[in-house]
C-alpha cells in the first residue's frame, strides 16, 4: 500500500467516523439490518460468515472476538452503515459495469476479483459445492453453480461459476442485486466483491487442507 493511499484511507476513515457519530443509531440499525445494542453502544453487523462489533458514536470497528479488523473492511462497514437505506433486495442481478459510475472501470474488475476468481476456482467445482453447502445459497441460474453469499444484511453478492471444459477456460462471474447502489458506493462493491473472493479461495483451501472453518 502507498503512503498516499494509507492517508486517503486515513481520511476517509475519520470522514466516515464524523458521520456515523451525527446520525441516530437505531435508525441506522433498522436500515441496515443490524442489532444496535444500548448496553455495550455499538452494532452487531453481519460481515460475511462472522460478526463485526462497531462502537457508538466513536464508529471503531472489530471483530466480536476481539480481534481486529483491516482498515479497508472497517471503512466499507461504516459506509454500509451511513448509506443503508432499508430498500428491499429484489433478488434482480446485475453485472458491476451496470451499477453507477461502474462501466469504465470494469476491465479493473475483472482483472482484480472475476480473473483471480476464475483461475482459482479452476478444477475445484466440487470442493466449491460443498463449500456452498455451509456458507452461501445455491440458486437454479445457467452456470455449474450458482451462489448467492450474503456479504452484509442487504447485499448478496451472486457467484456464477462455469468448471473448465475442452473449449473453454474456467469463468467465475460476481453480480450484485440491483440494490445494491442504496447500501454502499460503487467503489466499496467492487472492494467488496474482492474481499468475497479472497475469502471463497482461502475457504476451499481450509476445505482442501482438510480444515472446517
Amino acid at each position: 500500500m502507498t503512503e498516499s493511499h494509507s492517508e486517503n484511507l486515513r481520511q476517509a476513515l475519520e470522514k466516515a467516523r464524523r458521520e456515523i457519530s451525527l446520525l441516530d443509531p437505531t435508525w441506522m440499525a433498522s436500515r441496515s439490518g443490524t442489532v444496535y445494542d444500548f448496553s455495550e453502544t455499538a452494532f452487531e453487523v453481519p460481515f460475511f460468515d462472522e460478526f463485526l462489533k462497531v462502537s457508538y458514536p466513536a464508529g471503531l470497528v472489530e471483530r466480536v472476538d476481539r480481534r481486529g479488523v483491516t482498515d479497508t473492511e472497517a471503512l466499507i462497514c461504516l459506509h454500509y452503515l451511513i448509506q443503508a437505506d432499508g430498500t428491499p433486495v429484489r433478488h434482480e442481478w446485475v453485472a458491476y459495469r451496470d451499477l453507477p459510475g461502474a462501466r469504465y472501470h470494469e476491465p479493473a474488475f475483472v482483472a482484480e476479483v472475476e480473473r483471480p476468481l476464475s483461475l482459482g476456482l479452476a478444477g475445484r467445482l466440487q470442493a466449491l459445492r460443498e463449500w456452498s453447502d455451509r456458507h452461501a445459497r445455491t440458486l437454479e441460474i445457467a452456470g455449474d453453480i450458482a451462489l448467492a453469499w450474503e456479504a452484509f444484511p442487504h447485499i448478496p453478492l451472486l457467484i456464477i461459476f462455469n468448471e473448465q471444459d475442452e473449449e473453454f477456460p474456467a469463468s467465475a462471474r460476481v453480480l450484485f442485486d440491483i440494490s445494491a447502489p442504496n447500501y454502499l458506493p460503487t467503489e466499496d462493491l467492487s472492494i467488496l466483491a474482492e474481499i468475497a473472493a479472497a475469502r471463497l479461495l482461502a475457504g476451499l483451501q481450509l476445505l482442501s487442507d482438510g480444515t472446517v472453518d
